[in-house]
């Protein structure tokens, strides 16, 4: 307990900007080259069976009640399955970028969810920080917001893979679990890689074997950090801080996402990502560090 009162929870917040933020230009390298379910069918098994390695060897418990069996196969449906499906069709069909912005919708879902199901209560502060936040999300996407629309479908696929994650991370933020949190994101991502894979057997070529190497230690990087670091980061955030606040808080992925493909792919980076980091960041220093509550009088 001493250990990790050392740790500031925002501490965990900024880990997880950073993994899935850099993940973003690995991921365009990857699908540009390896069968999207393919890929995700592999890195849903191995991360799966990662986390759970990490979770004994921390010394935490791996085996649920069984009264906690349905409750996650449920969020893994909607934590897993449904975002890994859903988002995957969408970026197919409107490309990566606009894909992320529209992923990035999440807190909306989230905050209304929150209020209604776990009794959250949608403070100034908090609405002030969705508010500011969704803006940043809006500007990165105002050069082109026609072509979010251009394939109706793909914008209903990513839409919904939002709605999805939202209502996940709802259903683990409302129950008290038998196990850990890095146990729950590992059998959440074992449970999705069956159907996901049955997805892969039916749809697609294996062609992972021809992949570049470029591609391949992209590939790596997603696994290691993308999924296994990320997703344990993800539930820790999500038990520490409210789910409307951990979800305002992953508002700076797509940030850093274009930032870090602007390093890396050599992406320009004009106005539009200037203002919308300022805006972003100032949600989620609105939402995350609260003045300390005064004293009471004597």
């Amino acid at each position: 307990m001493q250990a990790r009162a050392l740790i500031p929870p925002w501490i965990w917040l900024v880990l997880l900007w950073l993994v899935w933020g850099t993940s973003w230009p690995a991921m365009r390298t990857v699908f540009l080259e390896m069968p999207v379910w393919q890929f995700r069918a592999l890195t849903c098994l191995i991360g799966g069976v990662a986390l759970l390695g990490m979770a004994k060897l921390a010394g935490g418990n791996l085996r649920l009640a069984r009264e906690d069996w349905l409750p996650l196969l449920l969020a893994s449906v909607f934590n897993m399955t449904t975002w890994h499906v859903t988002s995957g069709y969408g970026l197919t069909m409107i490309g990566a970028g606009h894909a992320a912005v529209v992923c990035y919708t999440l807190p909306i879902w989230t905050a209304l969810l929150g209020a209604v199901l776990l009794k959250e209560r949608l403070t100034a502060r908090v609405f002030a920080g969705l508010v500011l936040g969704m803006g940043g999300v809006a500007v990165l996407a105002s050069h082109d917001f026609a072509a979010l629309g251009a394939d109706p479908l793909g914008l209903a696929f990513v839409l919904a893979a939002a709605v999805s994650w939202g209502i996940g991370t709802v259903l683990i933020k409302r129950r008290a679990w038998s196990a850990g949190m890095n146990a729950l994101a590992g059998w959440q991502l074992l449970m999705a890689a069956a159907p996901i894979g049955l997805i892969a057997l039916l749809t697609e070529r294996f062609t992972l074997h021809e992949a570049s190497g470029a591609a391949v230690l992209s590939a790596f990087y997603i696994l290691l950090l993308g999924v296994i670091a990320g997703y344990a980061l993800w539930f820790k955030v999500v038990s520490l801080f409210p789910a409307t606040v951990a979800s305002i808080g992953a508002l700076v992925t797509p940030v850093i996402g274009m930032a870090s493909s602007a390093i890396l792919l050599g992406e320009p980076i004009g106005w539009r990502e200037v203002v919308a980091l300022a805006l972003v960041l100032s949600a989620v220093a609105l939402v995350i560090f609260r003045p300390a509550p005064q004293p009471a009088a004597a």
